[in-house]
């Protein structure tokens, strides 16, 4: 079976994460977010993919192209040149094709059994199954009405919470039979949540949902997206955690720590990061590679991408660090988002909720962009 992933965003809801990395390559535990899922298409016998894209990514494809990065997956790429939205991104993927494919949303992680999800769409003689997964705010996203037999019999489109049928949301994995394909139109704007799916529910078709019960996330917004690491990080998937993981759920023997440091609480440490002497890791860490935590600093439920610099006692909390984002001794984050190369300066403490855009620099009470902070010293 061949697999479509969708990955035609800006990532605009990711930003200012995603201002200088593709959503597909943010890290979750280190890896890149798309990895998790090409990962369990290798292992669910999936062999051909076509990432459908708006325009060329030339880090997208530096990651992921190649047996070295891909083994056992063979990767295309199709381009629409201007947003055709998901049905017409998956019309010019699929034309031609002849046989039942999976599409994928690009910014998902989740430990669904393919396998299984294959075998109930044939059993059935469905001629489009979804994925869905049961959450407790529906109103940002597709949701299902099952009948009996499971069979989808209305999909309405981000509703109003109060006026939500459900709590099964469109899981962002769809798998097609080639004639539903075919009734996508590659020439125009048009989305599957808009018109395909609600049309072929209201119509009796053929169109059926595979409860997933197991761990699901749409990595869209940075709360989400540190939601996801954490999750992650305490277990809530355990097939999606690092080969090797250790049971105490602290893997920081990549890491430099002073002999007086604490690790209260899983952990996943990069190469070459160092943690000084009487510093403190809480409530659950992820630090990428060459990151430096001085000393006495503190830093719970937070995700440090590469290169971060954390000053001497200062206190990181609830906050997403970028590449070589720097937090000034004595500062104090809680809640907070750094672009690359953000700065808060010494001693300084940005409300909750504050995003840096990169290389800005937040130094006595404001914000400043990277021209008004040159000159400005180090944070």
């Amino acid at each position: 079976m061949r697999a479509i992933v969708l990955i035609g965003g800006k990532g605009t809801r990711l930003r200012p994460l995603s201002w200088r990395a593709p959503k597909q390559l943010v890290p979750i535990l280190n890896r890149p977010l798309l990895s998790y899922l090409l990962d369990a298409l290798r292992s669910h016998g999936f062999e051909r993919v076509t990432f459908a894209m708006t325009e060329r990514d030339e880090a997208i494809e530096a990651a992921f192209t190649g047996d070295a990065a891909t083994p056992g997956l063979e990767i295309e790429y199709v381009l629409e040149g201007e947003p055709l939205g998901s049905g017409g991104a998956i019309a010019n993927a699929s034309g031609g094709w002849d046989e039942p494919f999976l599409v994928c949303n690009g910014d998902i992680v989740s430990d669904i059994d393919l396998g299984a999800f294959a075998a109930t769409h044939r059993q059935r003689g469905a001629e489009l199954s979804l994925a869905l997964s049961e959450v407790e705010d529906p109103s940002r996203f597709g949701v299902v009405v099952l009948g009996g037999g499971d069979r989808i019999t209305r999909f309405v489109e981000k509703p109003p919470r109060e006026e939500a049928p459900s709590r099964l949301i469109n899981a962002g994995l769809w798998l097609f039979e080639p004639a539903v394909g075919r009734m996508l139109a590659a020439d125009c704007f048009n989305r599957v949540e808009d018109e395909l799916f609600p049309n072929l529910a209201a119509t009796g078709r053929g169109v059926f949902g595979h409860t997933h019960d197991g761990y699901w996330a749409d990595v869209g917004n940075p709360e989400a997206y540190l939601q996801t690491n954490l999750d992650l990080l305490a277990g809530a998937a355990p097939s999606l955690l690092p080969a090797g993981w250790p049971e105490d759920g602290r893997a920081i023997d990549a890491a430099n720590l002073a002999a007086d440091a604490r690790v209260e609480g899983p952990a996943l440490l990069g190469a070459g990061t160092h943690v000084g002497a009487g510093a403190s890791l809480e409530g659950g860490v992820v630090a990428g590679a060459g990151c430096a935590i001085g000393s006495g600093a503190t830093v719970a439920g937070s995700v440090l991408w590469d290169g971060v610099e954390i000053g001497e006692g200062a206190q990181v909390r609830d906050s997403v660090l970028a590449d070589g984002a720097r937090v000034g001794a004595g500062a104090v984050i809680v809640g907070v988002v750094l672009a690359h190369g953000a700065a808060v300066a010494a001693g300084e403490r940005p409300p909750p909720g504050t995003l840096l855009e990169p290389e800005d620099v937040y130094r006595e009470g404001q914000v400043l962009s990277p021209a008004s902070a040159l000159g400005a010293g180090e944070a």
